[in-house]
């Protein structure tokens, strides 16, 4: 087996130049590998541009990114046609060899998805590929403000002898197969890159559609150890081993999991909380204690052994469990997949109401719609501008984004009913320096759907994603918005002052968030936080009517967190941590400065119906302030409904954190102590 490919990937990684090498493959995105008339065409002028690299070249080909490369042909200009092509078009790589050095690795999906998005066969060298992933991961631990994103995928297969794959800051790993059970790994980890298992910077990765197969162990080792914070959704993934959310005894901060199945147990002791949905926890906690602050289980499944005491509704005796039975309206995230032609395809779940459990079989995917991705996506890679987008747009695309940051000099406009926006790889979408408005405008239509993309405020804007440009009386309740793993960033990633007025504003009515973390950054590279550095007075605004979030993570704004204006709002888990930078209560007081702070979660006074479940509201303050209310909704209005919330102290001092809990109702943490906490088990405006 001749292994050039990987020796030239490694040798990259070692002498630290992994992303300009394997910048030779951005040329394959300017049409260097073309399928036509049942041949694949070849040129590589562009990469071998220049007289070092002049002539002649051998073409090495395999099927997979790392099978085995057999010589096909030597030549001595720059373009090369294969016509021996069986089978799938999109199976081959070819490596372009000039003395016995490898300069350039081309083929169809790298055309197609882009440089940073890898993706491997089972007909691969599995040692490669465990390889090549952990190099990733050796390169990008510790990056937190990195440029760089990658989309780590696997065509159904068996990948077990891949072993254990470490996953860091910027990674989407997920397999392309129907359900999670076409694709078996044998482990996956999150180091953390604070010391002392501290997971509570872990942010920015993602784990979908894939199964996890080892034994039922609980040494931390064995275990499928997903031991993250903000922002790292688990979804869709099938594990027989038990599923850790700590790294050994490290605070975490997470964290998030739906429509996932566990074999084994699935848990930790020191999460701050945890939000799952929609999923089966065939052995529940298992040995795990959740001991810390919220941990919320929405339209859950529980195996038959599982002790439903364990699982019971308990804030009234102190405890930290939230039971909701049901998930009322939800459509799944779409996601990328192969289908059994042989096509790339996207598949969008159907709308579930009052759902309990996974959306698939061990046979079936479950309800939903599929999209050819060559015939129905516009797919974008950096560079791409955004009149360019907005074309294909009105044309009529869904846009898949591969892995990378796009600045727009203009607002994308969704104003087409049932477009689908999708990123791969955290893709990330900035406002440029001309753009004042947003990076995402979607207009008053029914059934568009945005998922797994990020956001970044480098310069100044209205906001970050808008949904309705108006409020109006125009329902969706058939056919809502979808907005699913999203995750916006205010400062940390570039110095220099950067103000967005609010950073999501949502006027339409029936939309859904399917987990956001908004985030007012209260770290990041030198010169790029601070109270009057990186400012934005709110995370999330809703003008809209009957507007449901879950997952909710909002945390670090200047003003309201979450100011919710519309009617029949419904959020099903909050977590947030105020502001760790006010200077003084002087600047920081609401109501025209007559009233202490402002609260994280704001019903608006006119409003007459909300409900609201399973909150952690913290103080994290470094100067002497007091908050009055971390809640604040109507009074006297009997239609507005609270249960479960919290507030603990996490600030170092006295005289720091909340004087009450909601509406001045149930002392805090104000002038008490770290780690102190205060709930409230039920509440109703009239009371």
């Amino acid at each position: 087996m001749e292994n050039i490919i990987y020796e030239m990937i490694h040798k990259w990684w070692k002498l630290g130049i992994y992303i300009t090498a394997f910048s030779l493959n951005s040329h394959a995105q300017e049409g260097s590998v073309r399928f036509e008339n049942n041949n694949l065409e070849l040129d590589f002028s562009r990469v071998v541009s220049g007289e070092k690299y002049d002539g002649p070249y051998t073409i090495k080909k395999a099927k997979g990114r790392f099978g085995e490369y057999k010589t096909i042909g030597k030549i001595s200009t720059t373009s090369f046609v294969d016509k021996d092509v069986e089978g799938n078009a999109y199976d081959y790589y070819y490596t372009i060899v000039r003395e016995d050095s490898s300069v350039a690795l081309l083929g169809l999906e790298i055309d197609l998805f882009g440089e940073y998005t890898f993706i491997y066969s089972p007909t691969d060298n599995k040692l490669q590929v465990g390889q090549e992933i952990n190099n990733v991961h050796d390169h990008m631990f510790g990056q937190e403000f990195s440029p760089y994103r990658y989309a780590v995928l696997f065509k159904p297969g068996d990948y077990r002898d891949a072993g254990l794959l470490n996953i860091p800051f910027y990674v989407q790993i997920a397999g392309l197969g129907k359900i999670p059970y076409d694709v078996q790994l044998s482990n996956i980890h999150t180091p953390p890159h604070l010391p002392n298992g501290n997971g509570t910077c872990t942010f920015w990765r993602s784990a979908e559609n894939f199964s996890v197969i080892g034994p039922e162990n609980y040494m931390e080792e064995e275990t499928f150890k997903w031991a993250v914070s903000q922002a790292a959704p688990l979804r869709r993934i099938y594990s027989t081993r038990v599923v850790r959310h700590q790294w050994g005894n490290g605070w975490v901060s997470g964290g998030y999991t739906a429509d996932c199945y566990f074999e084994s147990a699935a848990g930790s002791r020191h999460q701050q909380q945890w939000y799952t949905r929609n999923s089966h926890l065939n052995k529940g906690r298992g040995d795990f204690e959740e001991i810390k602050y919220n941990y919320c289980f929405q339209g859950v499944s529980l195996g038959p052994t599982v002790d439903r005491g364990g699982y019971q509704n308990n804030w009234d005796g102190g405890g930290n469990v939230t039971v909701i039975p049901t998930t009322p309206v939800i459509r799944e995230k779409p996601f990328l997949f192969i289908d059994t032609d042989g096509r790339y395809k996207v598949f969008r779940p159907a709308l579930q109401h009052n759902s309990v459990g996974v959306s698939y079989t061990r046979k079936d995917m479950g309800e939903g719609e599929l999209f050819d991705v060559l015939d129905d996506f516009f797919v974008v890679k950096p560079g791409v501008d955004v009149q360019t987008i907005n074309h294909q747009l009105q044309k009529g695309k869904h846009i898949l984004f591969t892995p990378g940051m796009y600045e727009l000099e203009a607002p994308i406009q969704v104003n087409r009913p049932n477009t689908i926006l999708l990123g791969l790889g955290l893709a990330t979408l900035i406002p440029a320096e001309t753009n004042t408005v947003s990076a995402i405008v979607i207009g008053d239509v029914d059934g568009v759907t945005v998922a797994s993309l990020m956001f970044d405020a480098h310069y100044s804007s209205h906001s970050l994603l808008q949904v309705g440009y108006t409020k109006t009386t125009v329902r969706h309740k058939e056919n809502p918005v979808v907005l699913a793993d999203l995750f916006f960033r205010i400062g940390g990633f570039r110095a220099g002052k950067v103000h967005v007025d609010q950073t999501v504003i949502i006027n339409s009515n029936d939309v859904i968030g399917d987990h956001f973390w908004i985030w007012r950054a209260d770290h990041g590279v030198k010169g790029s936080v601070g109270w009057y550095i990186n400012t934005t007075a709110n995370g999330l605004v809703v003008h809209g009517d009957h507007v449901t979030m879950y997952a909710l993570f909002n945390e670090h704004f200047q003003e309201y967190q979450t100011l919710w204006n519309g009617e029949f709002g419904r959020t099903y888990f909050f977590q947030c941590e105020t502001p760790y930078d006010a200077p003084n209560q002087d600047a920081y007081r609401s109501e025209e400065g007559t009233k202490e702070g402002y609260a994280a979660y704001k019903v608006a006074d006119d409003v007459n119906y909300h409900e609201a479940y399973a909150f952690g509201i913290y103080d994290v303050l470094i100067n002497e302030i007091a908050i009055e209310s971390s809640v604040e909704v109507p009074k006297g209005k009997s239609s507005i409904v609270l249960r479960h919330i919290c507030n603990n102290s996490l600030s170092n001092g006295p005289k720091r954190g909340f004087r009450y809990v909601i509406n001045r109702i149930r002392k805090s943490t104000f002038d008490t102590w770290r780690d102190n906490r205060t709930f409230v088990v039920d509440f109703k405006s009239s009371d």
